[in-house]
């Protein structure tokens, strides 16, 4: 049972780490400025995997080094947005699911930027979303969204725009190299404007650094780790399908953690993002499973 189920499983124990990662990364934020967070955390995330793709990288051309880093500073504007609304939000739930959106607004980007045909399952669950973005925006009868949800939808839209630059120009170019490229470019373009725009308070409390550690070590090169062991062992359109799960256990742990509490509207609108993001997976998963069965 667990060989026959193991890419699943591990990927299962990915989207939990995941949406751990955004409890560690608000913790670290006590005693980090927030964009001076992510550009430490991202170069020593690049430190740890330069050993391992050092080889490749000498071996890649200026246009597949010029392609990782273009999608690599794209990564870098969607973690900015992602970090200042950890920043400025105290509820993670919510946020999770419309950092989620990204998945149904890229293609639509994908359309508009290079003619990329959407599917047609794309326009059924592109209004459900829409719907559920509705529901989210609700508070007490009226359209409104907090500061922190309102920089998690920008978060969404730079982060759909680094998948389809990410799909469209670094297919040539190696997973290891590619990542240390991206990683190394967050971290640069995080630091500069840090330096630039933050103020550093010294020392950082031991606690503060403990969950740095985490965030670096377990959220971001465990959770690479495993996620590329658990694709491996899995069809893709499963694995895209568990990767949903993510903001699912965001807004689990932020109910138990942070005591986030939903209204019906509000819940009504998770529901339907969800619904959304699985029939627009739903018809990949049948055509994998009838090219597997023949």
């Amino acid at each position: 049972m667990f060989k026959k189920h193991f890419g699943e499983i591990i990927l299962f124990v990915v989207t939990f780490i995941a949406a751990s990662g955004w409890f560690f990364s608000k913790n670290a934020l006590s005693g980090f400025p927030p964009i001076g967070f992510m550009g430490v955390r991202f170069l020593l995330a690049a430190a740890i995997m330069l050993p391992f793709s050092y080889q490749q990288l000498k071996t890649i051309d200026k246009t597949q080094f010029k392609s990782s880093a273009i999608t690599g500073g794209t990564y870098g504007i969607y973690i900015i947005c992602w970090v200042l609304g950890l920043a400025f939000s105290t509820v993670f739930g919510e946020g999770a699911f419309l950092v989620s959106l990204a998945m149904l607004i890229s293609p639509l980007l994908s359309w508009l930027i290079f003619k990329h045909q959407p599917a047609k399952i794309f326009w059924i669950a592109l209004p459900i979303a829409l719907g559920g973005l509705f529901c989210l925006s609700m508070d007490k009868g009226i359209f409104h969204f907090s500061l922190g949800s309102s920089i998690f939808l920008l978060s969404s839209l730079s982060g759909a725009l680094y998948f389809v630059l990410n799909n469209q120009y670094a297919k040539q170019v190696k997973l290891l190299p590619l990542t240390t490229i991206q990683l190394a470019m967050v971290g640069v373009i995080c630091s500069i404007y840090s330096l630039i725009m933050e103020t550093w308070t010294f020392p950082i409390p031991n606690s503060v650094w403990i969950w740095f550690f985490a965030s670096v070590l377990i959220s971001t090169n465990l959770r690479f780790l495993l996620q590329t062991i658990g694709q491996k062992h899995c069809q893709i359109a499963t694995s895209s399908l568990i990767m949903l799960l993510e903001p699912v256990w965001t807004l689990l742990l932020s109910i138990v953690i942070l005591g986030e509490q939903l209204s019906s509207i509000k819940w009504l609108g998770c529901s339907l993002i969800l619904g959304a993001l699985i029939i627009y997976r739903l018809p990949a998963i049948w055509i994998r499973r009838k090219s597997f069965n023949r």
